[in-house]
Parts: structure tokens; sequence; C-alpha cells
């Protein structure tokens, strides 16, 4: 559940140092595993913080049309093929209704600067589908440091607006004709895997289509676990998401057996508080983690919001004295701006780290667990806990 885009008027000093690495990429980054399983003479690697850092594919970004709403598809691209392009920015007013925006003073539109490219050619693949899905309040680009990421590791990665739970239609302007979001997302899916067999899309060759793996924030972590409901759909990672028993028991939640789920959280989160994700991992009946972080709430670890303007969105939004409302200023300043949370790029490592390795793993990538085994912890101080099973 997040309210709100990022905003670095200039780059983080980790973000500038990752962005020299995605620069030099093509050069000096090992390339992808090779298809066709292990190495069996390689040394194992499950305790090796493999994905901390950006992966060896600079990253492509699209935006496709479904009518009423957009998919955001972020890949990896061919780095001889970015020439000159930029870096791509978005911005907070391009989310909010008309109405809404009219109050802004025009001065205020702080842009977020991501590591993608628009348009740009993309690698040889096919590459496995990955779909996000982002919280209450918010929008399709909520994330880009970790869709991003994931998109440099190999991955094609869709995020559609969720309108009926999405920033505008909280301010007041809600879609005409509501939809499901397991509807939207199939809608998003079915998007995607049309564009890769388009040979005038950018996509055209890029997305492997035969299986989707989804994660989410808050409501779309919610999102997430009932996308398990598909047949092309083995796992899941909801971030910043829990249940109550009570839903586990009425049958309103269903954790289907046979599927994997990878639960993570933060333990000073106060909106998806760390008892109900406890729960959701306890009643897990397939293969399961869980990893608690300390320092995080609810937006730090998991979106890019906490970096908008000075001390985040909300910040932003009281020193232009806009009309939000209040559970709208709780939810999006949670885990931004002041202890116990840490800065969001201190944390956004560990959540990149553990993405990154379970859908890889889970995809295929990773013919074996890289990053997964328990003595991975060594290289993460503020991981609380990390179990497994089976």
């Amino acid at each position: 559940m997040t309210i709100g885009t990022q905003h670095r008027l200039m780059p983080s000093r980790l973000a500038v140092m990752l962005g020299v690495v995605a620069v030099l990429a093509g050069a000096c980054v090992m390339p992808p595993p090779p298809a066709g399983g292990a190495d069996p003479n390689a040394a194992p690697r499950a305790a090796e913080a493999a994905y901390v850092g950006p992966g060896p594919y600079p990253v492509g970004v699209t935006t496709l049309s479904l009518g009423d709403r957009d998919v955001e598809v972020w890949y990896p691209a061919d780095v001889a093929g970015i020439g000159s392009t930029p870096a791509e920015s978005y911005f907070i007013r391009d989310f909010v209704p008309p109405a809404f925006d009219a109050l802004i003073p025009p001065e205020v539109n702080p842009p977020y600067l991501t590591d993608a490219h628009r348009d740009v050619p993309a690698a040889a693949g096919p590459f496995p589908l990955s779909l996000f899905s982002h919280g209450a309040a918010s929008y399709r680009l909520q994330s880009t440091e970790l869709t991003v990421h994931l998109a440099s590791w190999g991955f094609v990665v869709a995020s559609p607006d969720y309108l009926e739970r999405g920033l505008s239609g909280v301010l007041g302007s809600p879609p005409a004709a509501p939809k499901s979001d397991t509807v939207v997302a199939g809608l998003a899916i079915d998007a995607v895997r049309s564009a890769g067999m388009d040979p005038l899309s950018v996509l055209s060759g890029t997305v492997d289509g035969s299986a989707v793996y989804p994660f989410g924030h808050s409501a779309g972590g919610g999102t997430s676990i009932r996308l398990l409901g598909r047949s092309d759909v083995d796992s899941a990672i909801p971030m910043a998401s829990g249940v109550f028993p009570l839903s586990l028991l009425n049958g309103s939640t269903v954790l289907p057996a046979g599927k994997a789920i990878t639960w993570i959280a933060g333990l000073q989160d106060g909106i998806a508080r760390i008892d109900g994700v406890r729960t959701g991992y306890d009643f897990t009946p397939g293969q399961k983690r869980i990893v608690e972080l300390n320092g995080a709430g609810h937006n730090n670890a998991f979106t890019d919001i906490c970096e908008i303007g000075e001390g985040g969105v909300v910040q932003l939004a009281l020193a232009t004295g806009l009309p939000i409302p209040p559970q709208l200023l709780t939810l999006g300043n949670d885990g931004c701006a002041v202890p116990p949370f840490r800065d969001s790029p201190e944390v956004w490592e560990e959540v990149q780290h553990f993405v990154t390795a379970e859908m890889r793993y889970r995809s295929g990538l990773d013919p074996e667990p890289v990053g997964l085994g328990d003595a991975v912890l060594a290289s993460f101080d503020d991981v609380a806990r990390y179990d497994h099973a089976p």
C-alpha cells in the first residue's frame, strides 16, 4: 500500500555508483549462466549474496496499453543499442487526477530518475516473465528500483496500473469500468505475451511466456497470492503483505498446496504488521521462505517513495499544503524519514537480492539456489530472520 513516486533531482551516491556499474556491464560483468544446467565442478553458491548489485544487462522500458490503463514493461536491453538514449525519469503528477493536479503549484513536479532507457533494442531472449503488482493508493511505477534491478538479471517485468485501488482512484477518479485485480493481471500478462510475438514490438522475441512469476507490495502482495490459482504460476513473492488467521479458516484467503511462497516483511511495518506475515508463512503448505528486515517499514524497503523530495512523498505533499486524507498520510509515510527506519538505498539491497535469487531459482535461470542458503545472512547485518522449508 503506497502513495507516490520517488523524487531524485540528483541521484543518490549509491544510485550513481550503480549507474556506472550498469554502463560498464557489457564489458566487465560476468555473463548470464549458460543454459543446460549447473557446472558439476562449480563451487556451491548458496551462501553468496550474488544479487545485491545490478545484473549483466542494461535495462530497457516500454509502455503497453490495455485501453483504459497502461502496463509498464522493463526488459534486458542490448548494450550496443542504447547509444545516447537517456535514462528514464517519471513524475508523480502523471498519476493524480486533473482536479487534484490543479491544486499543485506548477513548480512542484520532481522527477524520479531510473536506470532504464525508453524503447531501446532488447537483448537476445527469450527471458522469463515476471508480474509486479503495486499497492493501494499507488501506481505502476512505484518500485522501479526493484523492477529495473530484476530486469538487469534477466527478466521481463510487467507492472499494470490497478486503477481500482490506485492513486488516482483514491483521490477521486476511479475507473469507469472497474475490474478485479486478477483480471487486470491476466490482461497485462496477455498483452506482454502478444508483444513478445509481434515482430514490430521492441519486445519481439524477448518474452518466455510459458510461466509467470508474480510479486507484489502490500495489496499487490495479495494479488500475487491470488495469482497462484493460475496454472502458469507456481510461486509468488508477497512483500509487506500478511494474512489474518480468520481469512485462512473461512476460505477467503487460499494458500494452495504445491506452490511456493516467499514472504518478505519489515519488522517495523505499521501497516502490514509482522504477525500477519508470520501467519502467512506458518500456514503456507508448500515450499516457503520468510525474510524479516530490521529497520524496514511499509515503504522504505519495497518502493521508491521515501526518496521523493526531501523525506518522501508525504513530506512533499505537506510542504505544498495538499489536502491529503490522514489515512493516506499514515500509509505513505510508514518507513520514511525517521529512525528506526533505515534509508531506502541501504535496505533496497536486501530486498533486491532475495527477490532476484528466489525468482531466478524458480524460473530455472539458476539450476541450483544462489544466495538462498542460511550462510548468506553473514552478508546482511539487518536481516533479523530468514527461514525456509521444506
